[in-house]
């Protein structure tokens, strides 16, 4: 994995914990749409870091 490419992956990370965090405080505040979109934005940023993961790592 490429330094650039290790830069990425830690970005994505952090947005994905943003996303979630958004999502866990926009709930409780009857923000319902923007909890929505945050969770589903999360769950697919997620799933593509796994499977980015998934099919990088055991190649090293």
């Amino acid at each position: 994995m490429s330094e650039l490419e290790r830069g990425l992956y830690r970005f994505l990370l952090i947005v994905d914990g943003l996303a979630i965090l958004v999502s866990m405080v926009a709930g409780p505040l009857r923000h319902t749409s923007i909890a929505i979109g945050s969770a589903a934005s999360a769950a697919l940023i997620s799933v593509c870091l796994i499977i980015y993961g998934l099919h990088f790592w055991p190649r090293q």
